[in-house]
C-alpha cells in the first residue's frame, strides 16, 4: 500500500478519483456513530487494487451512547479543531470534528503541509484554539 501522501503529485495531476472519497469515508463512520479524530493525508491509503482506504482507527470514538459527544483531547496537533483542543475547560465536541481536520487535509494536500507546521505543535495548538 502507498500512502496518499507520497502520490499527492500523481493525484493532482492525473486525478483517477472522485474528489468525495474521503467524505464519504468520514460520513460512513459518522452514520456508525464514531468519530474518527485523526484525519490527515497519512491516514488514507491507496490499495494495491487502487482503492482509497481510510486507516487508523487508534483514536476513534465511539459516540452512540454519549448523544453523539465526547470530551478528550486526542489527535495530531495540526490537525485538531479548536473544539478538540479546548474540550477540557469547555464543553463535549461532535463528529464535526472531522469535517475541521478533512479541511486542513485539503490544505496539507494542495500545499504539502498543514497550516501552522512550522511551529511547535503545541504553540499552534494555543492558536488554533484561539
Amino acid at each position: 500500500m502507498v500512502k496518499i501522501s507520497e502520490l499527492r503529485f500523481e493525484l493532482l495531476d492525473h486525478p483517477p478519483y472522485s474528489p468525495d472519497l474521503a467524505p464519504s469515508a468520514i460520513h460512513h463512520l459518522h452514520q456508525n456513530d464514531i468519530i474518527h479524530r485523526d484525519i490527515r493525508a497519512s491516514n488514507f491509503i491507496l490499495s494495491s487494487e487502487g482503492d482509497l482506504k481510510l486507516i487508523d482507527f487508534g483514536s476513534c470514538a465511539l459516540v452512540k451512547d454519549t448523544e453523539g459527544k465526547t470530551h478528550s483531547s486526542v489527535g495530531s496537533p495540526y490537525w485538531m479543531a479548536p473544539e478538540v483542543i479546548a474540550c477540557e475547560q469547555l464543553r463535549p465536541y461532535t463528529k464535526s470534528c472531522d469535517v475541521w481536520s478533512l479541511g486542513i487535509m485539503a490544505i496539507e494536500l494542495a500545499e504539502t503541509l498543514p497550516p501552522l507546521f512550522d511551529i511547535h505543535p503545541v504553540r499552534a495548538m494555543f492558536r488554533i484554539a484561539r
